[in-house]
C-alpha cells in the first residue's frame, strides 16, 4: 500500500507544479487561462484510466469525477501566488465551519476575503445557468418524468451561496462560482449567447456576472484530449478575479 500512497502523492506533486507555474505566471500579470484550460483538459485525460483496461470481458460505463482534482489545482494556484506575491492568505479547501464546506475559501488577517464554489462541469445543474433548459425541466416535472422541481432547487443553491456570505461576514461580491466551459448547458441548435447565460447566473444566483467565472467564450468547448487551443476563446476573468481579490 505504501506503493500506492506514493503514486499517488507523485499525482498531486504533479497537480502542484503545474499550481505553482500558473501562479509564476500570474505574479508577472501574464494571461493564464489558456494554460489553466490545458491542465483542466488533461485532468479530464486522466480519469478516463479505466477505460485502457477495457477488453471483451472488461467495460466501465463512465469515469471518475475530476472536481476533487480541479478543487485542488484551484486552491493551490492560490496559495502559491500568495506565497509569490506576500499577500499573507491562508488557503482551506473543502475545510467546514458551522456547517458549510465551501470549494475554496480564502482568509487574510483572520478575515475570509473570497468564497469559490468551483464545477468542473454542469452536469445536472443546467438548469442554474440555462433558463431555456429550466422552462424544459419544469415541462418534464409537469409530465411526471422528474421528479424533482428545478425553480426548488434554483432557490437551494441560492441560499447556500446566500449562507456563505452570512456565516463568513462577507458581502456577496466575495462570493464566486467557477466554471471552465458552458459545453453541456448550451446546446448546438440553440441560439442563444454567451450574455444570455451570463443573465440566467445573475438571476439565479444573484450574484453579479463578474462573480461567474467561466474561463472559456465558446458555448461548445468540449476540454477533450482532442480539443485545441484555437478553440479556447479564452475570457480573462480568472485574471480579474485575481486582481479583485488582491484588493480587498
Amino acid at each position: 500500500m505504501k506503493k500506492l500512497i506514493q503514486l499517488k502523492k507523485n499525482y498531486y506533486n504533479y497537480l502542484d507544479r503545474k499550481a505553482r507555474h500558473i501562479a509564476f505566471n500570474l505574479s508577472k500579470r501574464r494571461k493564464v487561462t489558456n494554460l489553466l484550460l490545458d491542465y483542466i483538459s488533461e485532468l479530464y485525460d486522466s480519469v478516463k484510466v479505466e477505460k485502457h483496461f477495457t477488453n471483451e470481458k472488461f467495460e466501465s460505463a463512465y469515469h471518475p469525477s475530476v472536481t476533487p482534482e480541479l478543487e485542488f489545482l484551484i486552491a493551490r494556484i492560490l496559495y502559491h501566488y500568495s506565497d509569490i506575491k506576500k499577500l499573507n492568505w491562508k488557503i482551506y479547501l473543502r475545510r467546514q465551519f458551522q456547517k458549510t464546506a465551501p470549494d475554496v475559501r480564502i482568509e487574510k488577517d483572520g478575515k475570509t476575503i473570497a468564497v469559490i464554489e468551483i464545477k468542473a462541469k454542469v452536469g445536472w445543474m443546467q438548469y442554474f445557468f440555462s433558463r431555456e433548459r429550466e422552462k424544459k425541466d419544469m415541462k418534464r416535472l409537469k409530465e411526471g418524468k422528474i421528479d424533482w422541481d428545478p425553480g426548488e432547487a434554483i432557490k437551494v443553491t441560492r441560499a447556500k451561496l446566500s449562507k456563505y456570505a452570512r456565516i463568513y461576514k462577507i458581502s456577496k461580491d466575495q462570493v464566486f462560482v467557477f466554471l471552465p466551459t458552458l459545453s453541456m448547458v448550451h446546446r448546438k441548435t440553440s441560439k442563444r449567447k454567451l450574455i444570455d447565460y451570463e443573465r440566467d447566473f445573475v438571476n439565479n444566483s444573484r450574484l453579479k456576472k463578474e462573480n461567474f467565472i467561466l474561463l472559456s467564450k465558446n458555448l461548445i468547448l468540449d476540454l477533450s484530449p482532442d480539443c485545441r487551443r484555437k478553440d479556447y476563446q479564452p475570457t480573462d476573468k480568472f485574471e480579474r478575479f485575481i486582481k479583485k481579490i488582491i484588493k480587498t
